[in-house]
């Protein structure tokens, strides 16, 4: 059994040294590391008793440093750490792969750590810090997929990063109006009670179930906006066929008074004054007529039998006919 407090001890101390800036000297960070990856190598494979998560966040530090400093020396101790067995190199390339994290960009970590999960596909903590990349590159489907894995290994460790990618993806949903979409993950989440058995005070769950109710109103406001936006569509064409129709009523009716102004001034140079009045008479009849049948034609209103524009049009017709048949000529007398 692998004494997991003096690999936690040991680890802290390094980490203070590196805060101290005391890194390359005799008996500083570098040095230290040297025994302490040695001795570390006993906790062996994954497995929650080794594995200690004070042990596991102390090493997530330990990475965090080479955001700024120089890796190189610290992989080298590594590389060359010679581990007897696969179960000792896995301690190292968790070692490592926290470095590659800190150090590297986010596409060549992915590779890395890709190829360490396929090395060691029942060590959570590749998955998690892979998910957590994921997370970093706003991949959110990729990062929850990854650290779901990592959380049905051990919940209590990475409840809140599964929380976390859970919370920034449903944002983006709510961002990009995938209401739909972002109801039907948090009523999965609430059905699977994906987060209730680990807190007692149930705050991950509740929030999820805020974020239920944000979906909820966003799907019913969006419901009402598109019902709205078809009424009013409706409403619009309505009233545009209308006023498209007013416009051809009064463009034929000024089409009749400019043709009846323009007959009269030539039936009036070829026709004596009787003859000029019975035609247009007969003109404005007959003119008449044609603006009725356009009104009729393009009414949004149903004609009936009795209207008075078919009583109208009807009276127009026969005094038509009465004018014809009592100053016109009828064809067999020509």
């Amino acid at each position: 059994m692998p004494d997991k407090l003096k690999h936690l001890t040991d680890l802290n101390l390094i980490n203070s040294l590196i805060d101290e800036g005391k890194i390359l000297g005799k008996d500083e960070a570098l040095d230290k590391f040297k025994l302490h990856i040695q001795e570390v190598k006993a906790v062996g494979r994954y497995n929650l008793q080794n594995w200690d998560i004070e042990w596991r966040k102390s090493v997530y530090k330990f990475g965090e440093y080479f955001q700024s400093i120089d890796p190189v020396d610290f992989l080298n101790i590594l590389t060359n750490g010679n581990p007897s067995n696969k179960n000792e190199k896995e301690v190292f390339d968790f070692y490592t792969s926290e470095i590659y994290t800190n150090s590297l960009d986010s596409q060549a970590c992915i590779e890395k750590l890709e190829n360490y999960i396929s090395e060691y596909p029942y060590n959570p903590e590749f998955h998690n810090t892979l998910g957590h990349l994921y997370y970093k590159n706003n991949q959110f489907e990729d990062a929850i997929r990854h650290t779901r894995i990592a959380f049905d290994k051990d919940q209590k460790s990475f409840i809140h990063n599964l929380f976390q990618s859970y919370s920034a993806y449903l944002e983006f949903l709510i961002d990009t109006n995938e209401y739909e979409k972002g109801l039907g993950i948090c009523t999965k989440i609430i059905e699977e009670r994906l987060f209730k058995p680990i807190l007692l005070n149930n705050t991950y769950q509740l929030i999820i179930l805020g974020f239920k109710n944000r979906f909820r109103d966003y799907v019913l406001l969006n419901k009402k906006i598109q019902e709205a936006e078809f009424t009013i569509k409706q409403l619009v064409a309505k009233e545009t066929s209308k006023g498209q129709f007013k416009i051809i009523e009064i463009l034929g009716f000024f089409t009749a008074i400019i043709t009846f102004i323009f007959s009269t001034v030539s039936i009036g140079k070829n026709f004596k004054f009787e003859e000029a009045i019975i035609f247009n008479i007969a003109l404005g009849i007959t003119l008449m007529t044609f603006v009725l049948l356009i009104n009729m034609s393009f009414s949004t209103k149903k004609v009936k039998i009795f209207d008075y524009r078919v009583l109208m049009f009807i009276m127009l017709i026969m005094s038509l006919v009465l004018i014809v048949t009592k100053f016109g000529v009828p064809i067999w007398m020509k």
